[in-house]
């Protein structure tokens, strides 16, 4: 979980910057005090027996005092020595030492530096005066090896890496676990919550415990789960519902291409009526043979079937499909249309031409009946488009395309079909409201206006998409444009 170890290398962090900051600055505290003790200690020291040589210097003179000064050395762990003020000034000059350490010895004050012995190990001195009767200023000498501080110094940083460390080391333990429990474990129930509910399962709860941030965001989550499992029952009551209307809107249209239709049917089949009772009146009537009834009797029964063609062609478009999507043959279906379109096609003396380019596949998954509306209702209109009779073409082919609004450009095989006719065409100020529900140009009783519009939605459901192209007075050409089959024969 990269949020885990970001917030927790973080936080860890900062505890360690935090911790370091702390130990090195009470690193640097108890060597600054350790060395201000050494200073104090030697400037104690300095104090005591200045007073102590001043006496027995103005006393007994010099050399007592200087075998005063040998005798505390040696007792000690501070050596000490008798210097002239003059000498020790010159030989500050010689090194770079801070003015104000010789400002200070001039007064008459104390002063202690760390400096260089002639070994070249480094070393501090206290430099105390000493109030003696003499032309010349002389002062004690207190020198101290800084091995101590070295050392003391090494057994402090040693110390401060050891606490630095079990510090890091109990910190983090007790960060990780804390996080872990508090905010890794939650988020990675509250995560796998937000998945389910993506996938569409509103019936979990979630129950996380605490009373925190994490706890009040689970709570929400289930209040939310409730309120969508609420919302997608009405949504889907209402989908239902859209759907029934819209099936029957489609039904509707179907209806009304099916009284359109019967009429045109209706003559047609008159033809055949005439026959079949013309020959019942002659069995009837007159004295035939055997073989001329015989002969009747084919007649009729040919005529019949061509009258149960026409009907069950009619019934089978008027009656309401069980929306089954299934692989069907594109040429299959719009020849069947053509059978079902012919007597009001002839009847305008109007012709179908249909050509289907080489290594054409027009296998599709759909709903065969709602397909067959959607050719009646293009086929239809390019018949009423056309009412000095003409031809109207056809063509069948595959073509690499890139679907309407979509980002992608990446091209994909589609079947196209193209419904050509050499009918009066639409105009162009129509051309963007021929898909609008009831928006119509035919006289009272011809047509619905659904008839675009419920073609448009069944072919967009089927993953595909309508375009047209005309001009005025020179026909019109609408596309259907369909996904292939994904399991072709």
């Amino acid at each position: 979980m990269k949020l885990f170890y970001q917030l927790f290398g973080y936080i860890f962090l900062g505890m360690i910057i935090l911790l370091g900051v702390d130990e090195y600055l009470s690193f640097q505290a108890e060597i600054s005090q350790y060395e201000a003790d050494m200073v104090a200690n030697a400037v104690q020291n300095g104090k005591s027996i200045s007073g102590m040589i001043a006496h027995v210097w103005n006393q007994n003179g010099e050399k007592r005092a200087r075998e005063f000064i040998a005798d505390a050395s040696e007792s000690g762990n501070i050596k000490i020595r008798w210097v002239w003020l003059d000498e020790i000034l010159k030989d500050l000059t010689s090194i770079e030492i801070n003015k104000e350490y010789r400002k200070n010895l001039i007064k008459g004050e104390i002063v202690s530096l760390k400096k260089n012995n002639t070994s070249g190990t480094l070393m501090r001195y206290t430099y105390v005066p000493v109030d003696i009767k003499h032309s010349r200023k002389g002062v004690l000498e207190l020198s101290q090896l800084l091995i101590p501080l070295q050392q003391y110094t090494d057994r402090m940083l040693k110390r401060a890496i050891i606490v630095f460390s079990l510090l890091a080391l109990v910190c983090g333990t007790i960060l990780y676990i804390f996080i872990n429990i508090k905010i890794r474990l939650p988020l990675n129930k509250l995560m796998q919550h937000v998945k389910r509910i993506g996938m569409g399962d509103f019936t979990t709860s979630l129950a996380v415990k605490g009373n925190g941030e994490l706890a009040d965001l689970a709570e929400t989550m289930n209040d939310m789960c409730s309120r969508l499992l609420i919302a997608k029952g009405k949504i889907k009551y209402e989908n239902d519902v859209r759907i029934e209307t819209l099936e029957q809107l489609r039904h509707s249209e179907r209806l009304s291409t099916f009284g359109l239709l019967s009429a045109d049917i209706a003559h047609e089949i008159g033809t055949p009526l005439n026959v079949i009772d013309g020959r019942a009146k002659m069995i009837i009537n007159e004295d035939l043979n055997t073989k001329e009834i015989q002969n009747c009797a084919a007649i009729i029964k040919t005529q019949a079937e061509k009258i149960t063609s026409f009907i069950r062609q009619l019934l089978d478009y008027a009656r309401r499909p069980k929306g089954h999507i299934s692989e069907h043959n594109i040429t299959s279906l719009l020849k069947q249309v053509f059978q079902l379109l012919q007597p009001m096609a002839n009847k305008q003396h109007v012709s179908f031409n249909l050509t289907i380019e080489d290594k054409t596949d027009d296998s599709i998954d759909a709903d065969s009946t709602q397909i067959s509306q959607v050719l009646v209702n293009l086929l239809m209109n390019s018949v009423h488009a056309m009412p000095d009779g003409g031809k109207i073409a056809v063509n069948i082919s595959n073509k690499k395309l890139q679907p309407p609004k979509t980002a992608s450009k990446e091209k994909k095989s589609y079947l196209r079909v193209q419904i050509a006719d050499e009918g009066t065409g639409i105009p162009r100020e129509d051309l963007k409201h021929i898909f609008t529900p009831f928006f119509t140009t035919k006289n009272i009783g011809e047509g619905t206006g659904l008839g675009l519009s419920i073609s448009q939605g069944i072919i967009e459901e089927h993953g595909g998409w309508i375009e047209v192209e005309s001009e005025e007075l020179r026909g019109a050409c609408f596309t259907i444009v369909l996904p292939l089959s994904e399991h072709p024969k």
